[in-house]
């Protein structure tokens, strides 16, 4: 029969395995789901001459839009795009982003933008829609009006086609490395509780049935309730969210201190948050509350292990960072201290 314990432990880990699962999901049809991208990211750039871009009325929904084109000359139509850089309204430096030219391919002309100036008659990158802002620049004279049926109502834009791709490819590997981090320990804690790390640490304190059956009758029945899922009862601290649950013993008490931060916008005081630290073998807890919540738990976990050290200094700190052997073995005496003295 499984106990309290190890039915959160397997409830907690199939939570994880589901909502990871259900986002993976989410994420592969996110990816996917520009299957026209997709396409032209794995077999582009397609080559085309005239006859192919005479074929396309659409450049937003034609198939294949990641183009090579090479045309017979390029003419540079001294349009220029610039990027303007402000402050406070008023602008403070610009630099050229990007330069137009066309590409001649028989009596019709095609336009590139690229990221400066060239003279190539090579182009590569995929094909988008001219915008009435690039036709007021382009056909700004009579002549070059007579000549907008000779353009291509869209131009290629040569920019890098696969980057999005790419960051796309790497924001991917990164999440099936946090998808395994997390997943695979949800596992095998779904298919083995008694063997996760939790469970492992408190069959340590002995009979793990007796202990389960003591922690849910003090998780139902808590003497103080504090933030972050905390609930405290004579003998154990308990947490359960709903990714996450732990036990602590507060025998095992070492060091409790409250913790205060303090919040500022634009160096503005905007409030404090408050946290009862404590660290306990074989964990720590840090339980969220209101001051006032704060300072009750603290003197609650006082009471039942009074050998533990209380109050923060930096002296204290830099001990329990440093020299944390030392500061165990003191504690140690304190609590054989007290032991004697109930004695």
């Amino acid at each position: 029969m499984e106990s309290w314990i190890t039915k959160r432990i397997r409830a907690i880990a199939l939570r994880r395995v589901a909502v990871w699962t259900l986002v993976l999901i989410g994420g592969l049809l996110l990816a996917t789901s520009d299957r026209r991208y997709l396409a032209n990211f794995l077999r582009g750039p397609y080559p085309m001459v005239r006859a192919d871009l005479d074929s396309i009325a659409d450049a937003e929904l034609t198939p294949r839009y990641f183009a090579r084109v090479k045309g017979e000359r390029a003419i540079d139509t001294g349009i220029r795009q610039y990027t303007v850089h402000t402050q406070n309204g008023v602008e403070t430096d610009r630099n050229e982003s990007g330069a137009y030219r066309a590409l001649v391919l028989g009596k019709r002309f095609l336009i590139v933008r690229d990221a400066g100036l060239t003279e190539s008659d090579m182009a590569e990158g995929k094909l988008v829609p001219r915008d009435a802002g690039l036709d007021a620049q382009l056909f700004d004279s009579k002549e070059m009006l007579s000549l907008k049926a000779n353009f291509y109502p869209f131009y290629l834009d040569s920019g890098s086609f696969r980057r999005p791709g790419y960051v796309v490819i790497i924001i991917a590997i990164l999440f099936l490395a946090l998808f395994a981090w997390q997943v695979i320990p949800a596992w095998r804690a779904l298919r083995d509780p008694e063997n996760h790390p939790l469970a492992a640490r408190i069959a340590k304190w002995g009979d793990l049935l007796g202990i389960a059956v003591a922690a849910e009758r003090e998780f139902d029945n808590p003497m103080l309730k504090a933030g972050g899922g905390w609930r405290l009862g004579d003998t154990y601290l308990i947490r359960s969210r709903f990714f996450s649950f732990d036990l602590l013993r507060l025998r095992d008490l070492i060091w409790g201190y409250k913790k205060v931060t303090k919040h500022s916008v634009n160096f503005i005081p905007t409030g404090k948050t408050y946290q009862a630290i404590l660290h306990c073998y074989g964990g720590n807890a840090a339980v969220p509350a209101k001051e006032a919540r704060v300072n009750e738990v603290l003197q609650f976990a006082q009471q039942r292990a009074p050998w533990a050290v209380f109050g923060f200094s930096d002296q204290l700190a830099k001990i329990w960072s440093k020299e944390q052997v030392e500061f165990l073995k003191q504690v140690e005496v304190r609590r054989q201290e007290w032991q004697a003295k109930q004695h």
